[in-house]
């Protein structure tokens, strides 16, 4: 099988494979281009504004990308779809410092491959995008609170003299309450709207999940209105650990047989096929990742009918992997 690459760039640049130029890609605008199913393949990335340049390899075997030879390809992320067609988006991470001070401590956040807080001599992970915090005192701990650009908050944990890292929370909205206790929304991303209200406490010891429950994150569900919706939707509820609503998606026969209950032995997400296989039969992907820069995504095979209910108008009637 001969792969074909999709290069696509959030700004818009000339791609060069193995030494010679290919044409311009953007994520408006991929370049398609045919490569060679063994061996290395040499990609070149020139955005046409600003910087970034970079140049990686990817070592192909049988049509499919080998995971090691992307393992650490930094600013590269691609996505092996069915059909030998190998999607990689160029995003080099621009390195930027922002500094700033709290309770007179001078501190930076350091954007770059990875987002970091650099505080009082403590180096703490942040979600991407985050946003400088405001330090708070709580239950005898220390709490470090601030805003994800885009969405979201996020809470680093300290100990009350500020020298170590206790804990970290990520979620849509936290809200801090009496006697060290967090309310904490957290948005499972899903399409059909599923969250999780969560209370944490504070101590000096650490960061405590003392209760969970499922919520809809817009206050009501968005029950899917075609086929490959609920096929997604099915699949979803089982992967966040739902099966009674994942089997109100499915015919009572297919229930029955409980055809989802290993799905997340082989998948983290389940994905629109966007990329089309052989032949007419519906599928969807089953996107499961091998490194931090390369995952592949398994076609899902189902069928399904018309057939109205609480969850909405589809049920799926039979699902197999191949």
């Amino acid at each position: 099988m001969q792969p074909t690459i999709v290069c696509t760039a959030p700004v818009a640049g000339m791609i060069y494979i193995n030494g010679r130029f290919a044409g311009e890609a953007s994520r408006e605008r991929p370049l398609f281009a045919p490569v060679s199913p063994c061996g290395a393949t040499y990609l070149e990335y020139r955005p046409l504004t600003g910087s970034g340049a970079l140049a990686r390899r990817c070592v192909f075997s049988g049509g499919a990308p080998m995971p090691e030879s992307l393992a650490r390809a930094e600013g590269l992320s691609c996505v092996a779809w069915p059909g030998g067609v190998l999607e990689a988006e160029f995003a080099p991470a621009a390195e930027a410092t922002e500094h700033f001070a709290l309770e007179s401590l001078p501190c930076a956040i350091v954007r770059g491959g990875e987002t970091v807080l650099r505080f009082n001599g403590l180096e703490i992970p942040l979600p991407e995008g985050a946003q400088p915090p405001r330090l708070m005192r709580l239950n005898g701990a220390a709490a470090l609170l601030g805003d994800v650009a885009g969405g979201g908050q996020y809470l680093a944990a300290l100990s009350p003299d500020l020298t170590a890292q206790i804990g970290l929370l990520s979620a849509r909205r936290i809200d801090p309450a009496d006697g060290g206790m967090l309310s904490a929304i957290v948005d499972l991303e899903d399409s059909v709207g599923h969250g999780r209200l969560e209370q944490w406490l504070i101590e000096p010891a650490g960061l405590t999940r003392v209760s969970s429950e499922s919520v809809w994150t817009g206050g009501a569900p968005r029950w899917p209105d075609t086929a490959e919706g609920t096929m997604i939707a099915a699949v979803e509820a089982m992967l966040a650990g739902l099966p009674g609503e994942a089997e109100g998606y499915l015919s009572p026969a297919l229930a029955q047989g409980r055809p989802l209950d290993a799905i997340a032995d082989i998948c983290a997400l389940c994905v629109p096929m966007k990329y089309g296989l052989p032949g007419e039969r519906a599928c969807v992907g089953l996107l499961s990742p091998e490194n931090p820069h390369l995952a592949t995504v398994r076609p899902l095979y189902y069928r399904a009918e018309p057939s109205g209910g609480t969850q909405g108008p589809w049920r799926i009637a039979a699902v197999w992997l191949e």
